[in-house]
């Protein structure tokens, strides 16, 4: 029977691993408009999970890898202004090594980027839109990419996004162990760190996808997610939804989600 994961129920677990592990990967902050973020502006997980992964893809954790009580203080937080039709880049911390092992020896994260945003007044809840993707361009993966460049991944806001106070959430995926699926094992199965931040956009269009949910943009079966990607080429598909893709002649009301 498939046990929930919840981060109650691993504290004690993931506070273990801290005193033998490095593993941290999180977004610690974000450039855009000619200034960055404090990393004290970015929705963090509690401290003592921080490194550790969602790997219960039904579960809300997936949203900003924190609880609700935590997304609702950023009420307080200071907004990051970004322009609509803008590159704004994300900071990870990508030197550190982050999956959990079953041997408790922690490795790179290999696997894909996505960003989504959602409209501020939906709590980080729903209306979750794709606005990145990336698994491998070259033979490498996009987490390769960003320890590559010190943890540094660029997005484009499209101009034709509607101005407003929106929840950015970042996400790498780690498809190391993805071709184990036990549910009583928590180094078995794809791993998801994301992070979420608030944003304003400026100057924008008048488009703002339906969007979907989150948990509901994956499962733990899609094609994307398990299976034994140490061979995957660029064909990769991302998981979720489609990216965003601006429609003529006005606002856009729905987005169509991927089959996977």
């Amino acid at each position: 029977m498939k046990s929930g994961i919840s981060f109650a129920s691993i504290v004690f677990f993931a506070a273990t691993l801290l005193e033998t592990s490095n593993a941290q990967t999180y977004m610690t902050g974000i450039s855009s408009y000619g200034a960055t973020s404090a990393v004290s502006n970015t929705i963090l997980p509690y401290y003592a999970i921080k490194n550790f992964p969602v790997m219960d893809f039904g579960s809300g954790d997936l949203r900003c890898r924190t609880t609700e009580t935590d997304i609702s203080v950023t009420k307080t937080k200071v907004f990051q202004v970004a322009k609509a039709g803008d590159t704004i880049t994300l900071y990870w911390d990508a030197e550190s090594k982050t999956i959990v092992t079953k041997d408790n020896k922690p490795e790179y994260i290999n696997g894909p980027c996505l960003v989504y945003l959602s409209p501020y007044e939906n709590d980080a809840k729903d209306g979750w839109f794709k606005i990145y993707g990336s698994g491998k361009v070259n033979g490498k993966w996009c987490t390769d990419g960003i320890r590559e460049r010190g943890g540094k991944l660029d997005v484009t806001i499209d101009a034709a996004i509607a101005p407003g106070k929106y929840y950015l959430r970042g996400e790498t995926i780690g498809l190391n162990y993805s071709e184990l699926n036990s549910w009583d094992d928590y180094t078995q199965g794809a791993q998801s760190f994301a992070n979420c931040a608030v944003i304003e956009i400026m100057d924008g269009g008048d488009q703002v996808p339906e969007g979907e949910s989150i948990p509901g943009i994956y499962n733990k079966d899609d094609k994307s997610l398990k299976g034994d990607f140490t061979d995957a080429d660029d064909s990769y598909e991302v998981p979720g939804p489609e990216e965003f893709k601006p429609r003529a002649g006005g606002t856009s009301k729905s987005i169509s989600k991927k089959k996977n």
